[in-house]
C-alpha cells in the first residue's frame, strides 16, 4: 500500500506542478495545445513501443486478449449501468449525455499511461495501451451517440477516427516487434527510449495545466457533477474491490484487472470536454465534470488504490 501511494503521490504532485505552472503563467495556456499534441502524437506512441521491445512471452499475449475481453465487456455495462442510473436520478436532459459520458469513460491516457508505468512497469503501460485502444473504439461509437443525447444532431461514426491514431499504430508496430522478435538498432532504441521518458512528467503536468484554464469559483455550481462524482470515484471502484474480496482475487497480481480497477476509479478523460466542444453541446458541464472528478481523483485513487 505504501508503495502504490508514494507512486500515486508523486503522479499527483506532478499535476500540480503543471497547475502551478498555468495559474503563474510559466507555461501560457495558448501552449497547452502544442504540449498536448506533443504528447498524444510523439511521447507517448514512443513509450508504447518502448513498452513492446521485449523477448516475447506468451503470458503477456494471454493478457492482452484479456484485458481487450475485459474492457470491452465493462464500458457496455458502465454504459448502460449510467444510462438507467441517469434516468432515475432524472438528469437534466441537456447533460444527461455529458452525465452518461463522463460517467463510463476514464482518463486512461494522460493519468492511466504514467500511474500504470509507475506502478507496474512497461507490463502495465502497455495493457492499458492496449484498453485504451478499446475505449477509444467506444469513445468514436457509441461515445459519439451518447453526447449529443437529447441534441437534434445526425452525427454519423467515422472509422478513421476509431482506427487511425498514432497510438494505435504504435501498438501495431509494438506488436510486430514483439511477434517477430525484430531488433531495434540502438540508436533508434535510444531516441525513441529519451522521448518515451518525457511521457509520465509531461502527462500529469497537461491535466494540471488543463484544469488551470478554468475558473475553479465556477466549477463547484452545479449539483448534478456532485451526483456524478460519488457514482464515478467512490461508488464504481469500491463496488469492483469488493468484487474482487468476495471473489478472493488478488488484482495486484493480474494485471488485466489492476487495468479494470484503475480503469473505474480514475477521473472522467478530457475527452468530455473536447467532445462537447467538437458537437457544441454541454460544454460547462463537461468541463465541470473533468474538473471536479480530476480534483477528487487526488485523494480517491491513492485511497482505494491502497486497498487493492
Amino acid at each position: 500500500m505504501q508503495v502504490i501511494f508514494t507512486n500515486v503521490l508523486i503522479l499527483f504532485l506532478l499535476l500540480f506542478l503543471g497547475y502551478w505552472m498555468g495559474l503563474s503563467k510559466v507555461v501560457k495556456h495558448t501552449s497547452i495545445n502544442d504540449i498536448t499534441n506533443m504528447l498524444i502524437d510523439v511521447s507517448i506512441p514512443c513509450t508504447i513501443i518502448v513498452s513492446m521491445i521485449r523477448p516475447f512471452s506468451k503470458a503477456l499475449l494471454n493478457d492482452i486478449i484479456k484485458v481487450s475481453l475485459i474492457m470491452a465487456a465493462y464500458l457496455i455495462v458502465i454504459s448502460v449501468v449510467a444510462y438507467y442510473i441517469s434516468k432515475l436520478l432524472k438528469v437534466d436532459k441537456m447533460k444527461q449525455g455529458s452525465w452518461i459520458f463522463a460517467l463510463t469513460f476514464s482518463n486512461n491516457a494522460f493519468i492511466g499511461y504514467p500511474l500504470m508505468f509507475a506502478l507496474y512497469g512497461n507490463n502495465g503501460l502497455f495493457l492499458m495501451a492496449i484498453g485504451n485502444i478499446v475505449q477509444n473504439i467506444f469513445i468514436f461509437s457509441i461515445g459519439i451517440k451518447m453526447i449529443t443525447l437529447n441534441y437534434d444532431l445526425d452525427e454519423k461514426v467515422r472509422i478513421r477516427d476509431v482506427v487511425f491514431t498514432r497510438q494505435n499504430f504504435a501498438v501495431l508496430i509494438g506488436m510486430i516487434l514483439f511477434l517477430g522478435q525484430i531488433p531495434v538498432p540502438k540508436p533508434v532504441l535510444t531516441l525513441i527510449t529519451y522521448v518515451s521518458n518525457l511521457t509520465v512528467p509531461l502527462s500529469m503536468m497537461v491535466v494540471g495545466l488543463s484544469l488551470s484554464r478554468y475558473d475553479y469559483k465556477k466549477m463547484f455550481t452545479d449539483f448534478e457533477v456532485y451526483r456524478l462524482t460519488v457514482i464515478r470515484m467512490v461508488l464504481a471502484p469500491v463496488l469492483i474491490l469488493i468484487l474482487f474480496k468476495v471473489l478472493n482475487i488478488q488484482a495486484n497480481l493480474d494485471l488485466p484487472l489492476a487495468i479494470l480497477f484503475f480503469t473505474a476509479a480514475l477521473p472522467s478523460p478530457a475527452f468530455t470536454t473536447i467532445m462537447a466542444e467538437r458537437y457544441n453541446t454541454s460544454i460547462e458541464f463537461s468541463s465541470k465534470c473533468v474538473f471536479i472528478t480530476t480534483i477528487i481523483s487526488i485523494a480517491t485513487v491513492p485511497l482505494l488504490a491502497g486497498l487493492l
